[in-house]
């Protein structure tokens, strides 16, 4: 199958996220855009402009009507996907974001990055201590995965923001605990 995307980034792109229902895929990268594209058929829908740095992490939410990016630029960004308006800045961040995920069905937000903050709905998680590279949501918004630099894999429960689990790399003795 091959299959061409119309007005693609113009540089690295450093993340993807599918929409809910499959049909479209946005993604960002270091020209600074986000970008939408339906899945069938790999033709542009829109861009999203404003962050002044490389885009580094993209997520839909769960009704598909917003987007949320991180940036080099310190910044997080909420995004009206029909109107291409931004909805919300999330600064105070002291390095690059690399992560950002939906928590739930609302507007909730994690984020990641290079200041080994990993932040759930504005509230520090506890346990990190180290440049966040990814994170991800289940898909019901009970629980929270994050991994970074160091190695460790950590999963925290969302509501009360409580470490579950924290697993090392193989080889690595990890001078953390949590309840199991």
């Amino acid at each position: 199958l091959a299959m061409e995307l119309d007005e693609p980034h113009s540089d690295t792109v450093f993340a993807v996220d599918f929409s809910r229902d499959g049909q479209y895929i946005a993604s960002c990268g270091s020209d600074r855009f986000i970008k939408v594209f339906q899945v069938n058929d790999g033709s542009f829908v829109r861009s999203f402009e404003g962050h002044t740095h490389h885009v580094l992490g993209v997520a839909w939410s769960a009704d598909g009507e917003t987007i949320a990016s991180a940036g080099a630029d310190h910044v997080a960004k909420l995004w009206t996907v029909a109107t291409r308006k931004q909805k919300k800045t999330e600064a105070g961040f002291k390095k690059e974001l690399t992560t950002i995920a939906f928590v739930g069905t609302g507007e909730n937000i994690v984020t990641g990055g290079g200041d080994k903050i990993l932040k759930a709905g504005g509230q520090n998680l506890p346990g990190v201590d180290d440049f966040i590279y990814d994170s991800a949501v289940s898909a019901d918004g009970s629980i929270i995965l994050a991994g970074g630099e160091n190695g460790i894999l950590r999963i925290w429960q969302a509501d009360d923001r409580k470490l579950l689990y924290s697993f090392p790399s193989p080889g690595k003795a990890s001078t953390e605990t949590a309840s199991k």
